[in-house]
């Protein structure tokens, strides 16, 4: 990486600056007459005399003559603009490109980093010197040639101008220069000193919220909010008395800046004036002259700004230059090179040795011989070498002495697309990525783009461009909406066929479980997946029979029917018999709705909900205005939380006020009436909905659908002959809710859907909408064993040669001891590295080595291959 931030610059933009540096050449001419215009025009068309004048072949009078001046000063004007114009947005445009190359070439530069090169620096160093520390750096590129040519070229110009007026004018306006340009850089020095300790101080502040944020969990659990408020507060402080000296600094920079181009002004009112009465200089020139100081302030300015704005950048990119260039870091070659030759033969490590650069993250001298089909299990607690032998074996760790490798190559010299391809590991600490089950379990065949999308029109005048600044910015062209999965990897057809050989490997790693229950309460479209929308619908049926024909599990459930009341869901969705299209609407919203608002109105359920809201809210802060957060009554029988009790306190004292000033207002009704859509007459039983009232709930819905037919479909009623495609695959078998008044009426729903679900075939398809439930940030909606198995998934779904597990299934528990040996099934034939803590594992394997404070130690079962 470029040491230098200008070498940086010229390196990636010569061509460009060398434009930007003709456009601005350009100007200066165009300037120079911009300052002799006014001058002209006052000396020679106001007080000259001798007219007409000819210009060009054509006489003028004086008038015309002023006019055609004025004209020319008009137009030089907007050409001065225009050349500004196209210069900024040259510089602008060429700023973002060379922003974006270097943002990619740090990115990839982290992806070079080694392991170990982790565990010194962490995400909140590296991400802000990324995203926010090289914004300023973008910016300035295209500054960089640019603004001291334009600007410099300016103040030569106009400091040329007043030289061309007169000798001492010209004198008076540099008079502070040189007084500025030795004390400016020495104060200027200061600030930088300071700025590299607040961007220091700064990446430390980061990297504690950020350790914050993964650890609350642990923060909670120990009452450790105090400790680090007051640590972080303290370092804040510190950022503070930084930012204050450089404040002080700045300002007092300023000062002398000011003070220093005020003197100039005294100086041309004084000796220009003194030439005017003495008749050696035109009052024409002296305002000219005096225009064209105005003028040069403002370049000396930008180029004093231009002097700190290069000393703060330079800063900031020494500074990333430091934490980006390891010694030790990959080459580029490993990343970019895309040759996945096929790894055969035995995995050997011989004499190896590594340091992770801390007691219990190293081992010393290990030699081991892994054929081809050999199934190794590696054994030993956490710090005993364990975890860096299988990293090792898997070339994510480079050996600090001896040598890996897989049939005479050596891992340390193999490219990622020979690696990543060839081996699947699973270390113990798993990482699912932010998407959908599907896409995680995919991931390890998405190397490269395979089938690009079809692109017409527009599409693909856009994908062009698109291609275009990538290459002009040295980012890869890769497609990201093509198809990336490696059919060939697993011999399949195409993506369907790819799709059910993952499902059968959910099947056999036990994940199918927990895929059937995220696939329930997944969403369809049904336009999409016509048949098995029917076939849900067909389930609905059949459970609606069995729900009329069985007295006992009809009292476990309230069907949704048009002429009555469910009093086990919410009055809001009693009264719309509806569910919003888009998912992310919720009930709080509903009553800011204007189409609802106008149906209430209009229904005249406005006021009678707005007096029920008020009730619930007189009930729910006379009960819980006095319990503590830490009681669960709130978080169980409210639906009002501790932090808007306050403010419905204030709601019900407004009500009691009446219309008026001091009086309800719009939003708070709308939040009383939210209140009464949040109520579940069989859950909540408050005694503040009688019949009349359910009646007339039922009796309103015929206005809502009508409001609904009018709302651009933003609401899709509920249809017992149709599926509803807001709803959950779940919620439309069903077609109804759960009794809540009936404690055991969940579990014996869900057994009778099970059934339903094997009895008409419709397990396997839920389990594939399962693929497409959201995971959440980093897998944050999955438990530990589900990220675990989703990871085991997709390693399996790569087919590679050799396969590591580390720590995957090592209990003593029937399910674990299952899933071991589905794993050594499918593997049969390939190599297999087991790691494992649990000694007892080592009796399944034929092989195996354990691993004690980072030696191998013994082999566990009498292995010939263990040297």
């Amino acid at each position: 990486m470029e040491k230098s931030l200008f070498r940086f610059i010229w390196q990636y933009s010569a061509r460009q600056q060398m434009v930007i540096l003709l456009i601005t050449v350009l100007s200066y001419p165009v300037s120079y007459i911009l300052l002799e215009l006014p001058k002209l025009i006052v000396n020679d068309a106001i007080q000259g005399e001798l007219f007409p004048r000819e210009v060009l072949g054509f006489e003028f009078d004086q008038i015309s003559y002023l006019v055609l001046l004025c004209f020319a000063f008009l137009g030089l004007v907007i050409l001065s603009n225009g050349i500004k114009l196209v210069l900024n947005v040259y510089k602008g445009r060429l700023g973002e490109r060379m922003l974006r190359r270097l943002r990619f070439e740090l990115f990839q530069r982290v992806l070079r980093f080694r392991l170990p090169h982790f565990k010194k620096v962490s995400s909140g160093e590296i991400i802000p010197m990324i995203t926010s520390e090289v914004e300023d750096v973008g910016g300035f590129i295209g500054e960089a040639v640019a603004l001291p040519a334009y600007q410099g070229g300016m103040l030569a110009v106009q400091i040329g101008f007043i030289f061309m007026q007169d000798p001492l004018l010209g004198l008076a306006a540099i008079s502070s220069y040189p007084m500025q340009a030795y004390i400016i850089p020495k104060l200027q020095k200061k600030v930088v000193l300071l700025s590299r300790q607040r961007v220091r101080n700064v990446r430390v502040i980061a990297d504690k919220i950020g350790e914050s944020i993964t650890g609350v969990s642990e923060i909670h659990a120990n009452d450790a909010s105090a400790w680090h408020s007051a640590d972080l507060s303290d370092r804040l402080y510190t950022n503070y008395k930084i930012r204050f000296k450089i404040f002080n600094w700045k300002y007092f920079i300023k000062f002398l800046n000011n003070f220093m181009n005020q003197l100039t002004p005294f100086l041309f009112y004084l000796i220009g004036g003194w030439l005017v009465i003495e008749g050696n200089l035109s009052i024409g020139a002296l305002l000219a002259v005096i225009a064209a100081y105005k003028d040069l302030a403002g370049p000396w300015k930008e180029l004093l700004a231009y002097y700190q704005m290069v000393a703060d950048v330079d800063v900031k990119y020494q500074t990333v230059v430091e934490n980006f260039d390891p010694p030790d870091i990959y080459p580029v070659a490993r990343l970019v090179t895309d040759e996945p030759e096929p790894l055969s033969g035995a995995l050997a490590l011989k004499n190896v040795s590594v340091s992770g650069g801390a007691a219990g993250q190293e081992a010393f001298d290990v030699t081991v011989t892994v054929e081809p089909d050999q199934h190794l299990a590696v054994i030993g607690p956490d710090g005993s070498g364990r975890s860096e032998v299988l990293q090792l074996a898997a070339g994510l760790l480079g050996p600090t002495s001896g040598r890996v490798e897989i049939g005479g190559r050596n891992l340390e010299t193999l490219s990622e697309s020979v690696l990543g391809r060839q081996i699947a590991y699973v270390g113990p600490a798993v990482h699912v990525w932010t998407g959908t089950v599907r896409d995680n379990i995919f991931y390890g065949l998405r190397h490269r783009p395979l089938r690009p999308p079809e692109r017409t029109g527009e599409s693909k005048v856009d994908y062009a461009r698109r291609l275009s600044e990538a290459q002009l910015t040295s980012n890869p062209q890769y497609d990201i909406e093509a198809e990336w999965e490696d059919l060939d990897a697993l011999a399949c057809a195409d993506v369907d066929d790819l799709v059910e050989h993952a499902l059968a490997l959910i099947e056999l790693t036990g994940l199918a479980a927990d895929v059937f229950r995220m696939g329930l309460q997944a969403t369809i479209d049904p336009e999409s997946q016509p048949e098995f929308a029917d076939a849900i619908l067909a389930a609905r049926r059949a459970l609606a029979d069995r729900v009329a024909n069985d007295d006992r599990f009809s009292a476990m459930i309230e069907l949704w029917q048009i002429d009555r009341f469910n009093n086990s869901a919410s009055v809001a969705e009693n009264l719309l018999f509806a569910a919003p299209a888009d998912s992310s609407i919720g009930i709080d919203t509903l009553a800011s709705d204007p189409d609802i608002e106008a149906a209430l109105k209009e229904s005249g359920l406005y006021a009678r909900l707005l007096e029920i809201g008020q009730k619930i809210a007189e009930t729910m802060v006379e009960l819980f205005a006095n319990i503590s957060d830490d009681s669960g009554l709130l978080g169980d029988y409210s639906f009002i939380t501790q932090d808007e009790l306050p403010e419905f306190e204030r709601i019900l004292r407004a009500a009691k006020v009446g219309s008026g000033k001091g009086g309800l207002t719009p939003t708070d009704e709308q939040r009383l009436i939210g209140l009464a859509f949040k109520l579940i007459p069989a859950r909540h039983r408050l005694g503040v909905l009688d019949d009349d009232m359910r009646g007339e709930i039922v009796a309103a819905r015929a206005t809502f659908h009508k409001r609904m037919d009018q709302a651009e479909r933003r609401f899709v009623v509920f249809d017992r002959d149709r599926f509803v495609a807001p709803m959950t695959i779940e919620d439309n078998l069903l077609f109804g809710r759960p009794r809540v008044d009936r404690r055991d009426a969940r579990e014996k729903i869900d057994k009778v859907i099970r059934a339903l679900v094997e009895e008409m075939e419709l397990r396997r398809p839920i389990i594939r909408a399962g693929l497409g439930f959201h995971v959440g940030v980093a897998g944050s909606r999955l438990s530990a064993g589900q990220r675990r198995r989703v990871a085991l998934v997709r390693a399996l779904m790569k087919n590679a040669p050799v396969t590591i597990l580390d720590e995957t299934a090592t209990g003593n528990s029937d399910d674990d001891k299952a899933l071991r040996k589905v794993i050594r099934e499918q593997l049969d034939g390939r190599m297999l590295l087991f790691g494992a803590s649990n000694l007892i594992v080592a009796e399944e394997f034929d092989h195996s080595i354990v691993m004690n404070q980072g030696r191998m130690t013994e082999s566990a079962s009498g292995d010939d291959n263990a040297e």
